[in-house]
């Protein structure tokens, strides 16, 4: 007979296919009169869901939509090549007696309000068959209606009936949809377990049921998933976008490529398809990808982020991949590109999609800057400009005669380990009189101080600032506070500071708007010099010092922070030193001289626990 895949009947009896047809039909009446909602029939949810699988129907419970709006599309008839994926389990074998046995003890675990007259109809015609009600575990009345009387404290007749029964349904069976969605979603988000959705739907009857009902839950593609399984991810999908991933390539596999049925079900759904990601370890496996998109001409009218990851060891050598066709992306706003160096994103008439908004370089080599200032100064609308691991290369010519570029609608620029000659040519090079944020974390030389100073000076109207592992001579930090005097965020980390670095920030309000501080990793400075800075700075909502050296907090220090900023978090490692400031003899001031276990700035509760010490100001 005719089935969907994940549950057949192993009967073709007429009667018992008449049966199940006709319990379907009233329980299918019910919900569309809306008279089964709720969490007291989730139970019946999973039922009807199974009948309509088994018995090849095309109507099928969606939590998502109200029932006349639902088309499921996991229901429709779908043929499979052997097996899900070498999956024995694929096909969920059912007798009839055990859906009945099922039916009947969903009905039965209805409180007596809850329970319909078509309900009370298949309950007397179920009850006449002696093999159906013998087999049935009772469910009797709890604290909570419905099938959430599984959940009841002490005699949970769920929790009994599974003890006694092991083909009884577990009690995680009795948590509410939305909640099992919310899991659901989670897993979901778990990029590495692409077969995750498969997973799920095959855990139960009401694991599937819902998971069918998520077409969110179907809308990761991976080409390295059979056709068969591609197929059913994009049917139960339903109108969702799609997101789909391409491997170019693999260590030990470079001539991986998607097969010609996987770039014609590409582009069959170009127009659903939002974020594309692209990745592998064979440039020339890239190359070969685009060409095989060009004989295509494909058009991708609604992807709006691309990633183009090459995870190569031979980065900057001898093999380069070429891009694809910029054309294609119409919609384009936020690019990744890695692993390509600077003459292969492009060229003068084939420039990159003027409707980014976002893009990313990253461990691409060479970078010549004149490329560079090409490609970026057609990006009229670009806001986030992020460059990580790039090696930037200057030409003589370059440094003597390049006239640079304004980009007005950049808002943030972060770069990461990047040479201090990069981040100065960035500055001289570009213009950007709207900047609002700029990050800079494991830049690659000695001192900063000759790149960051004249950049913040360029730009006072920064408005959060993010340095890292940034090392600066003898007053620097100094000038960069002095040049950024509308900061809202400043973030340092791992910079080796001082409290002489903040003296400036600590003794006048040289940054009067400034709302959040963070500092971490600094093992030098003392809550003496962030109590100054906190005073001097009266609109901080949010000071965070994390990763300190528990010697340099004073608890009298955080006790003046705590009382000043709205939030405070205070993390520090190593041993304790008397922070106490005097004498230690009382109890509550007993502090460990090993661990910091002492006590909370109220009188009561500790606020340190073990080498790592959390404080917050929710939790005085």
């Amino acid at each position: 007979m005719s089935r969907s895949p994940g549950a057949a009947l192993q009967s073709s009896d007429p009667a018992d296919i008449e049966l199940l047809t006709a319990i379907f039909d009233d329980l299918k009446a019910d919900r569309d009169d809306n008279l089964t909602g709720g969490p007291a029939f989730m139970g019946l949810f999973g039922v009807r869901h199974v009948l309509a699988e088994v018995l090849g129907l095309p109507y099928a419970w969606n939590p998502e939509s109200r029932p006349e709006d639902q088309a499921d599309p996991g229901s429709q008839p779908f043929q499979e090549s052997g097996s899900d994926d070498n999956d024995e389990a694929w096909v969920e074998e059912w007798d009839p007696e055990s859906l009945y046995r099922w039916v009947l003890d969903e009905i039965r675990g209805l409180q007596p309000q809850d329970v319909t007259a078509r309900c009370r109809g298949i309950s007397k015609r179920l009850s006449e068959r002696p093999a159906v009600s013998d087999g049935v575990q009772f469910l009797k009345a709890g604290a909570l209606p419905g099938a959430m009387s599984g959940l009841t404290e002490g005699g949970s007749p769920s929790i009994k009936r599974a003890e006694e029964d092991p083909a009884a349904p577990c009690p995680i069976s009795f948590l509410p949809v939305e909640l099992l969605r919310h899991i659901f979603h989670f897993a979901h988000a778990h990029r590495s377990e692409i077969r995750i959705a498969v997973t799920l739907s095959h855990v139960s009857s009401y694991f599937r049921s819902v998971a069918l009902g998520m077409t969110s839950l179907w809308t990761t593609i991976d080409d390295l998933l059979p056709i068969p399984i591609i197929e059913l991810y994009i049917a139960r999908a339903g109108e969702e976008v799609l997101q789909f991933r391409t491997c170019a390539g693999r260590v030990g596999r470079a001539s991986l490529l998607p097969t010609s049925q996987h770039l014609d079900i590409l582009l069959k759904e170009s127009r659903r398809i939002q974020s594309m990601e692209v990745y592998g370890f064979d440039p020339k496996a890239f190359t070969r990808w685009a060409g095989l998109l060009d004989e295509r001409d494909p058009i991708f009218s609604s992807l709006v982020k691309l990633d183009l990851v090459i995870s190569s060891s031979d980065q900057g050598g001898s093999q380069f991949a070429e891009s694809p066709v910029w054309e294609w992306f119409p919609s384009l706003q936020d690019l990744w590109i890695q692993g390509y160096p600077s003459n292969c994103w492009g060229s003068p008439s084939e420039p990159l999609p003027q409707s980014l908004r976002r893009l990313k370089l990253s461990r691409g080599g060479p970078i010549w800057f004149e490329e560079l200032l090409d490609a970026l100064q057609g990006l009229a609308n670009l806001k986030v400009l992020s460059m990580d691991h790039c090696s930037l290369e200057f030409s003589l010519s370059q440094k003597k005669g390049r006239s640079g570029i304004t980009m007005t609608c950049l808002e943030k620029l972060e770069v990461a380990q990047m040479s201090v000659q990069g981040i100065m040519g960035l500055a001289s090079h570009i213009n950007t009189p709207n900047l609002a944020a700029l990050s800079v974390t494991y830049p690659v030389g000695l001192d900063l101080a000759e790149a960051i100073i004249p950049f913040t000076k360029a730009h006072p109207r920064l408005d959060s600032l993010l340095l890292q592992e940034c090392s600066m001579g003898s007053g620097g930090w100094s000038s960069v506070l002095e040049n950024s005097v509308h900061l809202n965020h400043l973030a340092i980390r791992g910079s080796n500071l001082c409290d002489d670095d903040l003296r400036a920030l600590a003794t006048t309000a040289i940054i009067p708007n400034i709302t959040h501080l963070t500092l971490e990793n600094e093992l030098r400075l003392t809550t003496s010099i962030v109590e100054q800075v906190v005073r001097t700075h009266p609109h901080l909502i949010s000071v965070i010092l994390r990763g300190w050296d528990s010697s340099n907090v004073s608890k009298e220090n955080a006790e003046v922070i705590a009382r000043l900023v709205p939030h405070v978090r205070i993390e520090a490692i190593g041993k304790l030193r008397d922070v106490c400031g005097g004498d230690s003899g009382s109890e509550e001031d007993d502090w460990d001289d090993s661990y910091w276990e002492g006590s909370d700035f109220s009188e009561d509760d500790g606020w340190l626990s073990g080498d790592e010490a959390i404080r917050t100001q929710g939790e005085l």
